[in-house]
């Protein structure tokens, strides 16, 4: 049977938390897998398997050496359980005895990559001076940061339209966007990315990047709390006995060349980017590991959160709003402050002090969640102590009067745009940069165009119209979920674990009620790597199983050699009602 086929088999009989590990540290798309075979395939691609390679151990790569020449001792069990729940091996019982069988790509990958490192003792790295004050200060910066970032991102991904590009990636303007917003580097923007998905606080849905399912949980947590879920991520990427092994460690980077030897062999080595996420969530400032970091490694969750939490910047609830429409904030606000806020505000700069502003568009996004007038000028009065300058109060006077001007809703072939403002509307109509949405006037008040709903949505809003959507009774439909607004637009997006039951549910039907492509894929596989294959079929009404091994499928029918008559069988598909791997 091909890997490919071995690998879904053991793929499908794992446990989810081994499962989300590998996606994981192969940052595998898994909205974008249909079933286990797909995963399968992606898993032992070259690329993967040399990176899964260069994440290993010093320890796991003596025992895979050891069980590739045959000299497997008790004392490597434990890290053969590791390499089983990579699928760098398959794991077989038989009659109460274990058995690691080596994947033929993985040894491939090993006997090319390996020799570049010794695979033995590791050498004693030299005594150094750290001035753990000033590590713990900038790693808590780091953290703080980045948790900003994230949920920048996150309340970015509701208030605008992300497309997927390429398989599974973000296209550079995005990443351009978003670097200049946060005032960073282009691939600080990207690890963003990765670090969210990750974590399960963003994922890819329709072939459009949105927010997670743990987003709202995310949202709703205090700042160390936030990095506890990047950090118990990161954790869990680098693995349960490779944590154990960086208990004590004082400088990230030296233990890493100690530990895995082969971390620095590729771009795709897993453990090179958790080096760089490291730097981000403040696990370590200049490879020099910081104060929280070894209660991480031991599983000391709280501990690590009480000793981050007093290198944070302290909240403070007051805010400037100032007459040019911007609000600054000289530390932190509390968290249930800062949501409140940010229903109504952009950011110009995020950071211990930040930067808001106020706007027509922004003020249009908090009246969608339910927000009132009097409500955003109760909250900015309560934080700026002081009476509002004249532009601020007129902006969200004119703003609160206008809302609902520009409706947008479902129509029979598209989306309907409404509006009692003709100038408005010939403005729309006969704007270029709404162009490739190919509106056109269907009457006075009302344009039209073929697109979905979201997507006229956010292309307007690019533009700067305060449109807003109406569902089907008149209620408005609300752009961030966050926000507990009236009705939501859309819910958080699929987590891997949700993937991940789709998959099984698929896998269940297989053996079922299958479809008929279903049947043939699964036939045209088991032929091309010539597996075998249990097949449930119904003949004369009556159930019957064969193990066949496939050799042809045209016609309508299947040929295969059943392993326990000793002859071949020709099985019409219509007949065949299950299938699963022999």
């Amino acid at each position: 049977m091909s890997e490919i086929l071995l690998v879904a088999k053991a793929l499908s009989q794992s446990s989810d938390e081994d499962l989300v590990r590998v996606v994981g540290i192969r940052l595998m798309p898994t909205a974008n897998f249909a079933d286990f075979f797909d995963l399968a395939t992606a898993l032992i691609k070259p690329q993967s398997i040399n990176g899964a390679i260069a994440g290993l151990t010093r320890s796991q790569l003596t025992a895979f050496k050891n069980l590739l020449d045959g000299k497997s001792t008790t004392k490597d069990k434990p890290y053969l359980e590791v390499l089983a729940t990579l699928f760098l091996v398959l794991k077989k019982v038989t009659d109460g005895k274990t058995q690691y069988i080596p994947l033929e790509s993985a040894v491939e990958a090993f006997r090319q990559i390996a020799g570049k490192a010794q695979v033995g003792n590791a050498s004693s790295p030299e005594a150094f001076q750290v001035d753990q004050k000033l590590v713990d200060a900038q790693a808590g910066i780091a953290a703080f940061e980045t948790v900003q970032a994230l949920t920048e991102l996150l309340i970015d991904l509701e208030q605008r339209y992300v497309r997927e590009v390429g398989r599974a990636s973000v296209g550079l303007p995005e990443l351009k966007r978003l670097a200049l917003h946060l005032g960073r580097e282009v691939d600080y923007a990207k690890a963003l990315y990765s670090l969210g998905q990750m974590a399960g606080l963003i994922t890819l849905s329709d072939k459009r990047w949105r927010v997670g399912s743990e987003y709202l949980t995310w949202l709703q947590q205090e700042p160390a709390q936030r990095w506890l879920v990047l950090a118990t991520t990161w954790r869990m990427l680098l693995g349960e006995q490779s944590a154990a092994e960086f208990v004590n460690a004082k400088a990230l980077d030296v233990a890493m060349n100690e530990i895995f030897p082969l971390a620095n062999d590729g771009i795709t080595s897993h453990m090179t980017r958790l080096v760089s996420f490291a730097e981000l969530i403040g696990l370590s400032s200049g490879n020099k590991t910081s104060t929280w970091f070894n209660p991480l490694m031991q599983g000391d969750l709280s501990s690590a959160a009480k000793l981050l939490t007093a290198s944070l910047p302290k909240t403070q609830s007051r805010v400037i709003v100032q007459a040019d429409l911007s609000i600054i904030s000289v530390g932190p606000l509390p968290t249930k402050t800062e949501l409140e806020l940010r229903r109504f505000v952009e950011t110009e700069r995020i950071g211990v002090a930040s930067t808001y502003r106020i706007n027509t568009l922004s003020i249009t996004y908090g009246l969608e969640t339910g927000l009132t007038e009097a409500a955003i000028r109760k909250l900015l009065a309560e934080l700026s102590g002081t009476a509002l300058p004249q532009p601020v109060d007129y902006l969200i006077r004119e703003a609160a009067s206008r809302f609902g001007r520009l409706v947008l809703t479902d129509g029979a072939t598209g989306t309907l745009i409404s509006s009692n403002d003709q100038v408005l509307l010939t403005h729309i109509l006969n704007d270029t940069a709404l162009r490739p949405i190919s509106i056109t006037r269907l009457d006075e008040t009302t344009l039209q165009t073929r697109f979905e709903l979201d997507i006229v949505y956010y292309q307007l809003r690019e533009g700067k119209y305060a449109a807003i959507r109406k569902d089907a009774l008149g209620e408005v439909i609300s752009n961030w979920s966050a926000a507990g607004g009236r009705k939501q637009a859309s819910k958080p997006g699929n987590s891997v674990l949700v993937d991940i039951k789709r998959w099984r549910d698929h896998e269940t039907r297989l053996g079922e009620s299958p479809e008929g492509s279903d049947i043939v894929r699964q036939l045209e596989l088991c032929i091309k790597s010539k597996g075998s294959i249990q097949v449930a079929v119904l003949i004369n009404k009556v159930p019957r199983e064969f193990l066949l091994e496939p050799t042809g499928l045209a016609n309508g029918r299947l040929r295969g050699r059943d392993r326990k008559a000793d002859c071949e069988r020709v099985i019409p598909l219509s007949s065949i009602t299950g299938v699963r791997l022999g």
